[in-house]
């Protein structure tokens, strides 16, 4: 019975840290939509204060310790706001490892591998904070620090899925169906996270306004585009990070390479859906295949929107967000077809 308790409490812990790192996420693109990313040019206070400076005193402060960025209080706000989170995070991450640590005693199939490395990527997080604030948002190491928080993401839902007992795998009956599926359903997940590695690549660099139109990018199917500095992987953004390096030709092909990849990715992911929704007519995989199409349509129609309504801060985050849950439906198929032995 004791035991029964503990591993609900593992399972409501790892649903709670799944959801809030979807929160964290969601914060992440907030702060940098609104250019809010070095609110703090210093870590891990905010111009040597504890939390955001408010006072007169402590905002004359800060001017005189850091000349080239004064501070702006929204910005500082919303920074100390996303760091007291990932620290929060932090912390429940740590519980989470030593209540499985404790479960192992008596459940002997009991997760400790997975939250482990989910502590891992937490400290990593941590690191490339330090080193983004540091480094003036290098786009290589913002692109790292996102995707290290969707890997976090990822992992705590796997978590999740595991101990839950409300989504069952489908019967291991069905081996020949499982075996066809299995590689096509991991594809689908890889594409999906490709996808957002180019997403936050392009945000890193802020080309989303390099193709301010669609279907069309400046007026045109296929506009000047130089990949090669678009992708140059180690290089400045500018004097700051609110500067631009890249010219319009790089930033283009920024967005275009995302732009078409994400055509690649509704296509097979759409197919994915369909063809899981066709298998699943006997069993309860269509229910699975519904959901990643419904969340992949949604998807592409925020991104369309985002491009039309100029970067709105509520588009964007919900495009980032919606992007991160695409990716657990994507994580929820590839579990409902994996049985545990």
């Amino acid at each position: 019975m004791i035991r029964t308790s503990q591993s609900q409490r593992f399972f409501r812990l790892a649903l709670f840290s799944a959801l809030f790192s979807l929160l964290l996420v969601m914060l992440s693109s907030w702060g940098r939509v609104s250019e809010a990313g070095l609110g703090c040019p210093d870590w891990p206070g905010c111009y040597g204060k504890l939390f955001a400076p408010q006072t007169a005193r402590d905002l004359n402060e800060a001017r005189s310790f850091f000349p080239r960025q004064a501070p702006e209080e929204e910005k500082m706000l919303k920074e100390t706001l996303h760091r007291y989170f990932s620290g929060a995070l932090g912390l429940l991450i740590i519980r989470l490892v030593w209540l499985g640590w404790k479960l192992k005693k008596h459940v002997r199939r009991q997760q400790v591998l997975i939250p482990g490395l989910v502590f891992v990527l937490v400290f990593a997080q941590v690191v490339l904070g330090i080193v983004t604030v540091k480094l003036q948002h290098k786009p290589l190491i913002t692109m790292l620090h996102l995707s290290a928080g969707m890997t976090t993401l990822a992992l705590l839902w796997w978590i999740v899925l595991r101990e839950q007992r409300f989504w069952r795998p489908v019967s291991a009956a069905l081996p020949a169906t499982l075996r066809r599926l299995r590689p096509r359903a991991l594809f689908g997940l890889l594409l999906v996270i490709v996808q957002y590695a180019l997403g936050g690549w392009l945000s890193a660099n802020y080309a989303a306004m390099a193709c301010p139109d669609f279907p069309t990018c400046q007026g045109s199917y296929w506009p000047a585009m130089d990949f090669m500095n678009g992708f140059v992987l180690w290089r400045d953004i500018g004097v700051d990070y609110e500067g631009v390096l890249l010219n319009l030709d790089a930033a283009t092909g920024v967005h275009m390479v995302h732009r078409l990849f994400s055509v690649a990715t509704l296509l097979y992911v759409g197919w994915l859906a369909l063809h899981t929704i066709r298998l699943g007519a006997r069993d309860n995989l269509c229910r699975y295949g519904l959901l990643v199409l419904v969340l992949l349509l949604a998807e592409m129609t925020l991104g369309i929107i985002t491009v039309l309504m100029h970067l709105p801060v509520v588009v964007v985050v919900a495009h980032s967000a919606l992007a991160a849950v695409l990716m657990l439906g994507l994580i929820t198929l590839n579990h409902a077809v994996r049985p545990r032995p």
